[in-house]
């Protein structure tokens, strides 16, 4: 199977291409990036009609969207939420969980392996990513939207059924590191190959410097239910975001959908990380890729009430955000118009950094040589015309 992308302007790594040209794709995989050759005659041929062709989005952090949830632990929802963000250009996607009930946690696991099973996934499906349990109660504002009546502390006999049921499913787990035996819950994740993630803490710079030196790496949505400089009780300590600048080995994802993070955070961290330890993610909820105006995080049975605002997922009483609506084609106008990420930087934090944090930039992130074919197309206003998935 050969296909040829003509009159596109291919947005690479370290730059946006200056001229039109042709992309070649052969058996899925790119073959050629600047294809000058006549096509064969049984050749697919795409005209990007001058438009930008980039490569698929990866979303490292997604709950649904098209009205459902992972949550609900159908395969139904399964495949209504892939199959909208697939349809926003995303082609690589981990499903997240949210703070639940052991049972609950091990349904969506198992739910998933079927789905992945099942091969009807338009997406790339490569492990799931656990938002909790084992996070911070202490601070409304770092509970966010995830239920307070279910946090709790590592268990570590819930963590070795759940590790049973996942079969090395789970790609990341997050957790807030200032909690009791945080240290362990974080060498059990290296053991068992899964990324220990910072998330939803009230942890000082202090308790994350000691967590990142304990195996924590990276840290979820970034400026959102994390801390900062804050003075506590006439003492002004750091938090959390300060120890991960400062720490070179910890990456960093971020909601781009313009209402989570301000424009000049965005462009911080990316100064000072670079945009190769920096992901854009969704966060995106049921209410992504749709016009409901209400809905759940989380399951349908025990999810948590969610209203839509001035663009972004809100709690009823409007005390927190609660995930997002966002899908990443959204993110990336948001970044390349609003933000002033160049092109080629915007499309590294959709692709390429969550490639390199899942260990896949090795096939898929980038347009190169070699690479799986997933792409997308865009016109000059950076609106999908055609999402294309390689293998």
């Amino acid at each position: 199977m050969i296909t040829v992308i003509k009159n596109c302007f291919p947005v690479f790594e370290d730059k946006t291409s200056a001229e039109l040209t042709s992309i070649l794709i052969k058996d899925g995989k790119i073959a050629d990036v600047d294809f000058k050759g006549m096509p064969p005659e049984n050749a697919e041929i795409i005209d990007a009609k001058g438009g930008y062709c980039l490569p698929g989005f990866i979303d490292l952090h997604v709950h649904g969207g098209g009205g459902s949830d992972f949550m609900d632990c159908t395969l139904e929802a399964f495949k209504t939420a892939t199959d909208t963000h697939f349809e926003h250009g995303t082609t690589t996607l981990v499903p997240t969980s949210m703070t639940a009930s052991k049972k609950d946690l091990c349904d969506f696991l198992q739910v998933y392996k079927d789905f992945k099973q099942s091969g009807v996934s338009k997406v790339n499906l490569v492990g799931v990513h656990f938002e909790g349990p084992y996070f911070s109660g202490a601070d409304p504002k770092s509970r966010g939207a995830q239920k307070g009546n279910l946090l709790r502390h590592p268990d570590f006999e819930e963590i070795s059924e759940i590790l049973a049921v996942a079969d090395g499913s789970i790609l990341r787990w997050d957790a807030a590191p200032e909690l009791p035996n945080a240290d362990k819950f974080a060498e059990i994740m290296l053991k068992n190959g899964i990324l220990p993630a910072v998330a939803h803490t009230n942890a000082t710079g202090k308790e994350a410097v000691l967590g990142f030196k304990n195996g924590f790496s990276h840290v979820t949505h970034f400026y959102n239910a994390v801390t900062q400089y804050r003075k506590v009780d006439q003492t002004v300590l750091a938090g959390v975001v300060e120890a991960a600048y400062l720490n070179d080995n910890v990456t960093l994802e971020l909601i781009g959908d313009g209402c989570h993070v301000p424009k000049e955070c965005l462009q911080l961290a990316l100064k000072i990380k670079g945009a190769e330890k920096v992901s854009a993610i969704t966060d995106g909820m049921r209410l992504a890729g749709t016009d409901m105006k209400s809905g759940k995080l989380g399951s349908l049975k025990n999810g948590t009430e969610v209203i839509t605002d001035n663009g972004v997922a809100k709690l009823p009483d409007l005390s927190s955000f609660a995930g997002s609506i966002a899908t990443m084609d959204r993110c990336l106008r948001v970044l390349y118009f609003d933000y002033e990420i160049p092109l080629n930087i915007t499309s590294v934090m959709l692709s390429g950094a969550p490639a390199r944090r899942l260990g896949i930039f090795d096939t898929v992130g980038s347009i190169a040589v070699g690479k799986t074919a997933d792409l997308v197309i865009a016109n000059k206003s950076l609106e999908l015309q055609q999402v294309i998935k390689g293998i």
